[in-house]
């Protein structure tokens, strides 16, 4: 058996495939402890400064190689970082820092760790000190997808289970669906990696289908109303009333205030692109709207789909909808509570259908 090579003196260790982060953390910890080290010493950068963690790595061992955990190492900006940086040129031989992070850790923290490390072999390679799992940040939205379908067919295989691409794509396509910036990075792939354990472990044995997907991976919970918006903006009727129908009548149906309440925030942050004027760029799209990566593309896409000025007639269409749903003496009717509402609902959306194609919803009610 050959001897492992000896650790570094500290290792970044990041990336958005959060479950194999946390399998090198515990080879790392596991490592020091059969080399005789002590239990790791976990921190937070969020709520600890970098002169605390030089001052944690600097104390001295009577029990072998220490190990310092930090977590969340991608919260410090440059200037908080500098202490940490400084430390690295001259780093306690008898301590292993490990910074754990989803996202890049500062560029002259990276370059300090990475100089402590054995060189990477090709311009494509990273120095060992330097393990990052998940898709490259800059990827494009094709090769980060190619990536999360990789994902998920290896992540279910870890667990026993058998996925084939076609699969494994719809899975990422059901799980990835118009999540909300603020979750996208991280999450996803942590995700993919708790759904395909748990088809794996419901197919025992057999390949797992796409048929055990779609009965299984519940939808994000604005996956519909994202693609209600979808229906809505390409006129397509049919659609956006099968798509009422499956919230009203699916094994998880959707209150119409909360269908109401998701379109107008989508409609608002619409009508905040379409006053950018034409074709903004997806910097100027995500300043205005707070938004990231596939949320501001749907964004412009609407935006630009809408006639001028569309989006915003649909706010004020979806506030009197709202005001309906409230105290309308149409929500009364029908054989059920929620019968009422979910007509003036449906009235809703047939405006706002006649507004993505140019047309002006008739006078009357809520129009």
């Amino acid at each position: 058996m050959s001897t492992p090579p000896p650790l570094h003196p500290a290792y970044v260790i990041w990336g958005e495939d959060r479950a194999t982060v946390e399998r090198a953390l515990q080879r790392l910890v596991a490592r020091v402890a059969r080399d005789g080290g002590m239990e790791p010493e976990r921190l937070r950068a969020d709520e600890t400064p970098a002169e605390s963690v030089v001052a944690a790595c600097e104390a001295l061992s009577f029990a072998g190689m220490r190990l310092v955990v930090v977590e969340g190492a991608d919260a410090w900006k440059s200037a908080d970082a500098l202490p940490l940086v400084a430390y690295l040129a001259q780093p306690n031989p008898a301590t292993c820092l490990a910074l754990v992070a989803g996202g890049a850790v500062t560029p002259k923290l990276e370059a300090a760790v990475a100089a402590l490390g054995d060189p990477p072999a090709t311009k494509k390679k990273l120095a060992s000190t330097l393990l990052r799992y998940g898709p490259d940040p800059k990827a494009s939205k094709a090769d980060r997808e190619k990536w999360l379908v990789g994902h998920a067919k290896a992540e279910a295989e870890r667990a026993g289970g058998a996925m084939s691409p076609s699969v494994a794509r719809a899975l990422v396509e059901r799980v990835v669906v118009d999540r909300p910036a603020a979750r996208t990075q991280g999450l996803i792939a942590m995700e993919l990696t708790q759904e395909a354990r748990k088809l794996a472990a419901y197919a025992g044995g057999e390949p797992i289908s796409t048929e055990m997907v779609g009965l299984l991976v519940a939808r994000h919970p604005d996956a519909r109303v994202y693609e209600l918006s979808d229906a809505v903006v390409a006129g397509r009727t049919p659609a956006a009333f099968g798509l009422l129908q499956d919230m009203a009548t699916g094994d998880e149906p959707v209150a119409p205030i909360v269908v109401q309440v998701q379109l107008t925030n989508h409609f608002r942050r619409v009508a905040t692109v379409q006053a950018l004027g034409p074709r903004p760029s997806q910097d100027a799209v995500s300043a205005a709207t707070g938004q990231k990566g596939y949320p501001v593309r749907k964004l412009m896409e609407h935006a630009e789909a809408l006639p001028p000025g569309a989006a915003q007639t649909a706010v004020a269409r979806l506030a009197a909808l709202e005001l309906d749903l409230r105290v309308s003496a149409l929500t009364k009717l029908g054989r059920t509570s929620v019968d009422g509402a979910r007509m003036v609902l449906e009235m809703a959306v047939r405006d706002l259908l006649i507004l993505a194609r140019g047309g002006t919803p008739a006078p009357g009610h809520g129009a």
